[in-house]
């Protein structure tokens, strides 16, 4: 889990600067048109895997032609949907009344077959638990494929092309380096034994996923119709600005703690005790994090993404507000998932769909602020449902749910409101974003210093001590061996640890 999440937080980093960077180079409308192509895309690539990836991951025995099988089926199936999204797109266009979309639909068409290629490399790997290799495949193909190609091509004025090479580039690396990396068997084979063993827990797999992309992309398709790719631009910034850390941190749920509870998911004592810990910390991240973003949105957007997408202060805050239902829905669906709840769990991810592009149309008479609320209120009861299967799974209780959030919560409410007493001077003094968001952190720093050393119980609970023990505990193994493997004596390195605590 430490070596993914340091891995995405590189990569995070690196997004970061990638956003800042095209947010200046790149129109709200190019970026709009590209967003309208990625509500396509998601779906597609959903279909086009049909769940054989999770079910490599999540079957106790797995022989070679359960691999073959994989791959002939997530190939073949990129490929036809390539092809069908290159027939379709007139059609795709017509539906959004974009008639720009028409030629980018047909370029980001080619992510099908290679993403179709990449499905199993990157399941053996997860299956495995060869996390450092594969957080570092991410980053190579991050740096190496979007970001060099995404920047240069902005730059040389190649507007929303820019977004489809860096998109078809990344696939590719990635692609590549995974194969490389397992060197699975590449001959194809239709066994049917295999086939159904993959199937029957893919199809439930790929139905939940398939209500997920509706969920994420819903939303986007209403605001594209109704609204245009001007607002659809300033939409999926607020989105993708709030969404990406929970997109990031399910990731990283679904490589690690998938592969690690479907390995006990015949243990549902351990489930529940997993589950209980990671919810808890998963609170404690995201809900001081939701009112912090909350207080100095007015001054991070402008920093990240440059003057003219102020429009995005509002539909952000109202997103910052559900940073915790996504985050937290993560672990709930590797949960469940885990111990082979596919079917339910595709009910309720077609019934949050529903909600969001129900909320979505309703919302969008009064404008993007109204269809942020609208969806947010969608995640918190997908966030409810989820976690009431995820108790029907390891029979954990509403108030054992509920006390673990609740570190999280109280540490939220004391950075909100020290953030916002310390900002009021610094904007009254128009001091300007950069400083204001100094005056912010260091605030919201202090006080989560301050909280945890003086009652740590109460703003850290029982959980998150644990998880910030084993973590130092980590790393101190992590420096012995450093100090081995350099020469340094194993007591001096120890040394210098204590004086550096």
């Amino acid at each position: 889990m430490l070596w993914t999440f340091s891995g995405t937080g590189v990569q995070l980093v690196i997004q970061l600067g990638v956003m800042m960077a095209l947010g200046r180079l790149v129109t709200p409308t190019e970026f709009g048109l590209f967003g309208a192509a990625a509500v396509v895309v998601s779906l597609s690539q959903i279909v086009s895997q049909i769940g054989v990836g999770p079910a490599i991951i999540q079957r106790r025995e797995l022989r070679p032609d359960h691999v073959r099988v994989a791959i002939t089926l997530s190939c073949s199936l990129g490929f036809v949907l390539g092809a069908i999204v290159w027939y379709w797109a007139p059609a795709i266009a017509n539906f959004y009344r974009i008639p720009e979309v028409e030629p980018v639909l047909r370029g980001v068409a080619f992510l099908f077959p290679l993403d179709g290629m990449n499905t199993v490399g990157k399941s053996l790997l997860s299956r495995d638990l060869r996390f450092r290799l594969f957080v570092q495949i991410e980053i190579l193909a991050y740096v190496l494929g979007y970001a060099i190609v995404g920047i240069s091509l902005a730059w040389l004025g190649y507007g929303v092309w820019a977004l489809v090479f860096a998109n078809l580039s990344q696939v590719a690396v990635r692609t590549v380096s995974m194969y490389l990396a397992v060197r699975h068997p590449l001959k194809p084979s239709l066994n049917r034994r295999a086939g159904r063993d993959l199937l029957g827990f893919g199809f439930g797999h790929s139905l939940a996923q398939v209500g997920t992309v509706v969920s994420q992309q819903g939303d986007n398709m209403v605001v594209g119709r109704w609204l245009g790719p001007a607002a659809l631009g300033v939409y999926g910034r607020a989105y993708n600005l709030m969404v990406n850390p929970a997109s990031a941190f399910g990731k990283i749920v679904n490589r690690v703690l998938f592969p690690v509870m479907a390995q006990v998911q015949d243990e549902p004592k351990r489930l529940a005790n997993a589950y209980e810990r990671t919810s808890a910390v998963v609170a404690l991240v995201s809900l001081p994090l939701s009112s912090f973003l909350w207080v100095v949105a007015p001054e991070f957007i402008p920093v990240i993404l440059g003057p003219r997408w102020g429009a995005v202060v509002l539909p952000f805050r109202m997103f910052s507000i559900s940073l915790l239902f996504r985050m937290g829905s993560k672990i709930s669906d590797a949960c469940t998932k885990a111990a082979g709840q596919v079917y339910n769990r595709a009910l309720i991810q077609w019934t949050y769909a529903a909600l969001v592009v129900i909320a979505a149309i309703i919302g969008q008479r009064w404008g993007l602020g109204a269809v942020a609320v609208g969806v947010s209120v969608a995640m918190l009861i997908n966030w409810l449902m989820m976690a009431q299967l995820a108790r029907n799974v390891t029979g954990l209780s509403w108030v054992r749910f509920a006390q673990a959030q609740a570190p999280g919560a109280a540490l939220a409410i004391i950075i909100g409101l020290a953030t916002a007493l310390a900002v009021h001077p610094a904007r009254a003094a128009h001091l300007g974003s950069i400083p204001v968001l100094i005056v912010a952190g260091l605030t919201a720093t202090g006080v989560l210093v301050a909280a945890s050393l003086l009652h740590a119980e109460l703003f850290l609970g029982q959980h998150a001590t644990w998880a910030f023990q084993h973590v130092n505990q980590f790393i101190r193994r992590r420096s012995h061996r450093v100090a081995r493997r350099s020469g340094v004596p194993e007591s001096l390195a120890s040394a210098r640890q204590a004086d550096s605590q």
